[in-house]
């Protein structure tokens, strides 16, 4: 059972984010795309995921299209739920503004591996940027997902393990007792 969340290199001025859902309208893709037009810095998002809808995909794919060279989106296929917490040690945070979760299981995996989150404000994961594991920000303010992209981006070694450690307490919680976090996040969605 370890005790601190595991170190991930983090350099500022580069960013790998992560999405592990199903490509569709209600994960929100083609918003978290768009969040990162016009940010500076190495940034590559991975999409781990079913395509569930061609044509938002094609929609998709030329907002990929349309992002300066600096950002790199690539969708890499789906994924067993097996390798999901290993894969999470490759990345500096799980980017997932989805319109909507019950629970979200790929984000108490992502906090479990200490990989802060960046999604938006309508999953029970709440509270997260006064716990320092990340960020849950309002759909209609795209604006504060690029502000705290461009946090992440710029973040040094010691700026992001404290993001870290805050998402792995916050895992750890949970995973000591999911029953009791459970109950409480099933107030939230009533």
């Amino acid at each position: 059972d370890a005790e601190a969340a595991p170190q991930r290199e983090k350099r500022p001025g580069e960013l790998r984010l992560i999405s592990v859902a199903r490509i569709a309208v209600e994960k929100n893709t083609l918003f978290a795309i768009g969040c990162l037009q016009g940010l500076s810095g190495d940034i590559t998002f991975d999409l781990y995921g079913p395509v569930y809808d061609q044509a938002y995909w094609q929609r998709c794919q030329l907002a990929i299209a349309a992002l300066p060279t600096n950002i790199k989106v690539s969708h890499r296929g789906v994924i067993g739920p097996e390798k999901v917490p290993a894969l999470f040690a490759d990345y500096h945070a799980l980017f997932m503004p989805s319109q909507g979760e019950n629970f979200g299981h790929s984000m108490a995996e992502a906090l479990a591996t200490g990989l802060p989150l960046l999604i938006s404000d309508r999953t029970p994961w709440r509270g997260l940027e006064e716990k320092q594991a990340g960020w849950d920000l309002p759909l209609n303010d795209a604006a504060a997902f690029a502000y705290a992209t461009r946090r992440l981006v710029a973040a040094d070694r010691v700026q992001y393990d404290r993001w870290s450690n805050g998402a792995f307490a916050m895992g750890k919680r949970y995973l000591s007792d999911p029953e009791t976090v459970e109950r409480s996040l099933a107030l939230f969605t009533r």
